[in-house]
This record gives structure tokens, C-alpha cells and sequence, in this order.
């Protein structure tokens, strides 16, 4: 039985708070689309390519920096962090060079490796199963919440600054302040000697990465969640404002429907499928119903109502964050020596196949245009563009789905 004292509280919070931090550092792009590509020149595929960057290096650190997690003090390995997203974003915002707005998203993308994987593990080595799931859901409830009101706030000081950069050079200030606040009370102790041999270490590896299990939960991840953040996090704005005819500021409010409903879901669906076999049928619950929504905003009229509209972008939101269950079904699986690498593994491949679907849609966009562009050169994509593009992730999320009815669980962590 774990004992979790009060600073395994605090430090938990502490590092869900730098997640929810260096979320926001990676998708409030997203908000700024026409403005970010009007500042660097980006065609669709080059925006895009901005965001994978940052999230194909996040995914390479996963599994190093989830052994690091096991086998050395995450203190100074979450510090050296946050300072590479401070130092990442003060580059992407005072820089005009699309070259060094690359090279500050990439420096994001290495500082945000260890972020979820610390707040999971603290919650795996401190907490209980059925308890380790619902803090996994909070974790990720808070990044929701930063988002939702960091994506308002940065929209509307853009407007008071004049300009995006400014707007988001806030972000440093509040990551300074949060940055000496964790250097002054984050304290996470030492990992006591292992006693690892070079064999022993390898065998631990090799017995996660080929653990059939732990693939197929990280496999079903991509089809629960990968697929909805594709939407919200790079194309929801846009795909809105082509096939519903919304204006840019109702695209925003809409998009963030989607937000909404994962703020609702991770705490939600955690609690309602927490222990036993319900979690296993929550997955193929989260998972059938992102199929069903995606058909529903992708093949559906553009005379839906707004009503309609905002209760299925909601409810995609709130079902997406199914893939809590899926890390809570893997972290069941671990020990204090594997929990990092665990989560890790898992979390590179949901971020690999993060990466793969932006780009593939990105990809697809370029490949299905027409040829117009705007006034100021920016090429512009027909609803049907977005429709053929976007039912790549209906078609991934369907195939996660029919995979769902094949699995069982097995705990063996008590």
C-alpha cells in the first residue's frame, strides 16, 4: 500500500502546473493561424511542419527522459526543463526569422518531454491504482484549463497589444514566476541506489518497450485522443470557419467547446470508469463515440445549428480524454523502477502519432488545393479540402475502435 505525505501533494501540483504550462506553450499557435503565417510566411504544410516540430522532439525524449525520471532526481530534471521552454519561447516571440521560430519551438518541444511524465509518475509511485487514475485526469484537467483561458487571454491582449508576439510574451512572464516558485519549494528525493547491472537495465527496458500490452494502450491513445487534438490544437479554427461559415472570433469560441468538454472529461470519465473492467469498457466507450462525433462535424451539412454544432465539438472534447484510462491501464503494469519509462513509451507513441496526423492533414491540405489565395497570398482551402483531409481521423479512431473489442486486461501491479 502507498503512503503519499503532503509534499507528494505538492509536488504532484507543482509539476501538473509546468504541463498545463508547456501545453499552452504548444498549441496557442494555434490561435494566432493567419497571424503566425502572415508574420513567417507559412504555407498550410509549413505551419504545420511549425507544430510538429515541436511535438516529433517531444516525442523522441519520451523514453530518455522517462529513465531518467526512474533513476535520478526529478527536481533538477523538471528545473532544466522549464528553463528550455522559457528559453524557447522568448526566441519564437522576438524573432521575425522563420529559421529561429523553428529552433525556439523545437527548444519547447525538449524542455515539455518530462512535464506529463513526471506529474504521472509522482501520482503512479505516490498514490493508489484507483486514486492514480483520477490524479492522471486532473493533470490533465489543468492543462485543459490553461488552455481554455490562456488561448481567450492571449486572443484578447492581441488586440489590446496590436500584435500576436506581444501577447504571448506574457507566457514568459508567468513561467518566470512559476519557474522561481518550483526552484524554491519543488522537492522531490533523491532515487535511492538501484543496484542496476548494464543486463539488468536492458532487461527492464526490453520488457516494457516489447510488453504487447502497453503498445496496444499506447495504440489506442492515438485513436481516442491524437486524433481529436489534431483538430483542436492546428486545424479546428480553420475547418470551422471554411465549412460552417463562422466568423474568425465564433471559430475561436466554438473551437473551445472542444476544450470545455475535456476540462468535463478527464475528471469525469476517470471517476466513472475507475477499477476493474470498467475501465477497459470505458475506452471502448470514448473510443466509439470520438468515431461517431468526428462522422457527425466531418459529412454533416454546413446548415447545422450552432447548437448542434457546439454540443458535438463538446462532446468530442469530453470523450477524447478517454486516453487517461488508457495511461491508468498502463501505469497499472509498473513499478517505482519502470513507472517513467512506462508512461514515456506510451506517450511517445501517442505523440508520434500526433505528429504523423498533423503532418498527413497538413500534407493532404496542400495536396487538394486549387490554387486561391487571399489577398495577402495565404492559400485558402475549400470545405472539401477539409472534409477529405480531416476523415483521415475518423478513419484512425475507427480502426482504434474495432482493436478496443479485442483486448483484455491483466493487473499486476497491487
Amino acid at each position: 500500500m502507498k503512503q503519499a505525505n503532503r509534499q507528494s501533494y505538492w509536488n504532484w501540483f507543482l509539476i501538473s502546473i509546468f504541463f498545463a504550462y508547456q501545453y499552452l506553450l504548444r498549441v496557442y499557435p494555434s490561435t494566432f493561424t493567419n497571424d503566425i503565417r502572415h508574420t513567417f510566411g507559412f504555407s498550410a504544410k509549413d505551419f504545420a511542419t511549425l507544430s510538429t516540430y515541436c511535438i516529433f522532439v517531444y516525442s523522441c525524449l519520451q523514453i530518455p527522459f522517462g529513465i531518467l525520471l526512474d533513476r535520478v532526481n526529478v527536481r533538477w530534471l523538471i528545473l532544466c526543463a522549464f528553463g528550455m521552454c522559457l528559453g524557447g519561447q522568448y526566441m519564437f516571440t522576438h524573432t521575425t526569422s522563420p529559421e529561429w521560430a523553428q529552433c525556439g519551438r523545437i527548444l519547447i518541444g525538449i524542455g515539455s518531454a518530462p512535464a506529463f511524465m513526471g506529474a504521472v509518475k509522482i501520482a503512479s509511485d505516490s498514490f493508489s491504482d484507483k486514486l492514480c487514475g483520477i490524479f492522471i485526469g486532473i493533470t490533465c484537467a489543468l492543462g485543459t484549463i490553461f488552455v481554455i483561458l490562456g488561448n481567450s487571454l492571449l486572443k484578447y491582449l492581441s488586440l489590446t497589444c496590436g500584435n500576436w508576439q506581444e501577447a504571448a510574451g506574457y507566457l514568459n512572464i508567468f513561467g518566470m514566476v512559476l519557474f522561481i516558485l518550483c526552484l524554491l519549494t519543488l522537492s522531490v528525493q533523491d532515487k535511492e541506489a538501484q543496484g542496476d547491472t548494464h543486463n539488468d537495465f536492458w532487461e527492464t527496458f526490453m520488457s516494457v518497450v516489447l510488453n504487447y500490452r502497453i503498445f496496444i494502450y499506447a495504440l489506442l491513445t492515438i485513436g481516442i485522443c491524437a486524433t481529436v487534438t489534431t483538430l483542436s490544437d492546428l486545424w479546428g479554427n480553420a475547418f470551422l470557419i471554411t465549412k460552417y461559415r463562422l466568423s474568425e472570433t465564433q471559430a475561436v469560441l466554438y473551437n473551445q467547446f472542444m476544450f470545455a468538454g475535456s476540462l468535463l472529461g478527464s475528471f469525469i470519465v476517470p471517476l466513472i470508469f475507475s477499477g476493474g473492467r470498467k475501465v477497459l469498457l470505458g475506452v471502448r466507450v470514448c473510443c466509439w463515440s470520438v468515431v461517431a462525433l468526428f462522422a457527425v462535424l466531418i459529412y454533416a451539412t454546413n446548415q447545422i445549428s450552432g447548437v448542434v454544432l457546439q454540443t458535438a465539438l463538446f462532446f468530442l472534447g469530453f470523450f477524447a480524454y478517454g486516453d487517461v484510462l488508457c495511461f491508468a491501464l498502463a501505469a497499472q503494469l509498473s513499478t517505482p523502477k519502470t513507472s517513467g519509462l512506462i508512461v514515456g513509451w506510451v506517450n511517445t507513441i501517442n505523440m508520434i502519432g500526433l505528429t504523423l496526423l498533423q503532418m498527413f492533414v497538413g500534407h493532404s491540405l496542400d495536396e487538394y488545393w486549387n490554387g486561391a489565395v487571399n489577398a495577402q497570398g495565404l492559400r485558402l482551402y475549400q470545405a472539401s479540402d477539409y472534409e477529405l483531409a480531416l476523415g483521415l481521423l475518423l478513419n484512425v479512431a475507427l480502426i482504434c475502435g474495432f482493436i478496443s473489442f479485442f483486448i483484455r486486461t491483466k493487473k499486476v501491479r497491487e
